[in-house]
């Protein structure tokens, strides 16, 4: 309990009606009900405001979803996209015993010079990429090597092209760095897959790159080769960079998965990829980034205030991962098709219309019949259902009447968390 301060003037209706409300204080802070509470508010109402470009950038719906979720006992959780596989035991042996060595120092911003050589091996070998080491960033976590090169390209005001839906991360990072979002088309109408010829009419004067992910989140839409390339011919006429989220490159179930690098003829397609899913580590925080020429010096200068260096074991880690044996990812890629294919015959005959996804670990459903907004049936679903899926709108427009499926849990959790969310459209659209 705090102490009284009797020396605070009385907080009036007028006083907290003054306070702005970009503060936004919490109901308790509000409600005055003690002198602890009084002097926060006092303080708080004489503070600058925040950055406004971050204090309204808009929350991810899947986060929201996921607190709401983790505080519901016994929910089946299908809105993050989280491998439910563990790490396997030799690159965690690897990360311990470059520990137990002492190898726990700061290493160069770029990354070991032995982790990007494995780097260019992997990308030879699996992406046929040809990238030699010095053009390679290993990043903590693919997220910040997005961040570093929305930084790397953006000037304050610049437009980047991002398909819609899209993982609303890129939004937020677009924002943080001074530009600003044009949506283009690559909703359920079209498969989620973006149509190259209509794109010349989202081209401003301030365009500066497109965003590229094959296979998407959300939709677990694959581009084919020929679709990648028209898309990095487009991105050549209007001159923009083209930065390719391509973190679940190895996650293709029936096509090939074609690197917008390959199809790079003047440098302008930076490369994007992630150990967190292809090797389940998404706490280790290992990415890494194919530059091009152009840009390499400015990504390893970024490095420097964004994260100084990445965790020197979990780099030991990632050379384990992609040194050492490759089985676990077919072991997952199988997995994640068996439930793709689980989860399209559970809607099949229910009257759910649903997108069978290409790659990555996620299904769209339509919702649609439910006549509410994805936030308001995604939070009803946890409460009244206690299993959880991510708002479609939170993708941006293109979600509307849809909600995103993480296929990325056990068999049997999928199952029940299936036959709660058909149950819930079912209900839903009948009350409506």
């Amino acid at each position: 309990m705090a102490r009284p301060i009797p020396w605070l003037p009385p907080v009036t209706t007028a006083t907290l009606a003054a306070i702005p409300r970009s503060i936004n204080p919490s109901p308790k802070l509000r409600s005055g009900s003690d002198s602890y509470c009084k002097l926060v508010i006092l303080q708080e109402a004489s503070m600058k405001p925040p950055a406004r470009t971050v204090a309204e950038m808009p929350q991810s719906g899947i986060r929201e979803i996921a607190n709401l979720a983790a505080r519901t006992p016994d929910c089946v959780r299908l809105d993050l996209g989280e491998p439910h596989f563990p790490t396997p035991p030799h690159i965690v042996e690897a990360a311990c015993q470059a520990a137990r060595d002492g190898f726990t120092k700061y290493t160069p911003p770029v990354g070991l010079l032995s982790l990007r050589q494995a780097i260019s091996e992997k990308l030879q070998r699996v992406n046929g990429l040809h990238v030699p080491a010095d053009r390679i960033v290993a990043v903590s976590g693919a997220t910040s090597g997005l961040f570093t090169a929305c930084l790397s390209i953006l000037e304050h005001g610049d437009e980047i092209l991002l398909p819609d839906p899209a993982w609303p991360n890129w939004e937020m990072m677009v924002l943080s760095a001074g530009g600003t979002i044009r949506h283009y088309p690559a909703d359920s109408s079209r498969n989620f897959l973006p149509e190259p010829g209509e794109l010349d009419a989202y081209v401003g004067d301030r365009t500066r790159a497109i965003i590229l992910n094959s296979p998407s989140n959300p939709t677990g839409a694959v581009m084919s080769p020929g679709l990648v390339r028209e898309m990095v011919d487009f991105a050549r006429r209007h001159d923009l960079w083209v930065i390719a989220d391509e973190c679940y490159d190895e996650f293709v179930f029936e096509e090939e998965h074609a690197c917008a690098a390959r199809f790079d003829g003047d440098g302008r397609v930076i490369s994007l990829f992630s150990c967190s899913k292809t090797y389940a580590m998404t706490g280790w925080r290992v990415g890494y980034v194919a530059c091009p020429e152009a840009l390499i010096e400015v990504m390893a200068k970024l490095q420097q205030p964004v994260i100084g260096s990445i965790c020197s074991v979990a780099q030991k880690a990632a050379e384990a991962a992609i040194r050492g044996p490759q089985d676990s990812i077919a072991v997952m890629r199988d997995y994640y098709r068996g439930n793709r294919d689980l989860a399209v015959d559970m809607f099949a005959n229910t009257g759910i219309r649903t997108w069978s996804p290409g790659g990555a670990f996620y299904m769209m459903v339509d919702i649609s019949s439910a006549s509410m907004d994805t936030y308001d049936f995604a939070k009803r679903l946890v409460r009244s259902r206690q299993v959880s899926v991510a708002p479609g709108e939170t993708f941006g427009p293109g979600g509307r009447g849809l909600v995103r499926l993480s296929l990325a849990t056990s068999r049997d959790k999928l199952v029940t968390g299936l036959e709660r969310l058909i149950e819930a459209i079912r209900a839903d659209s009948q009350a409506a």
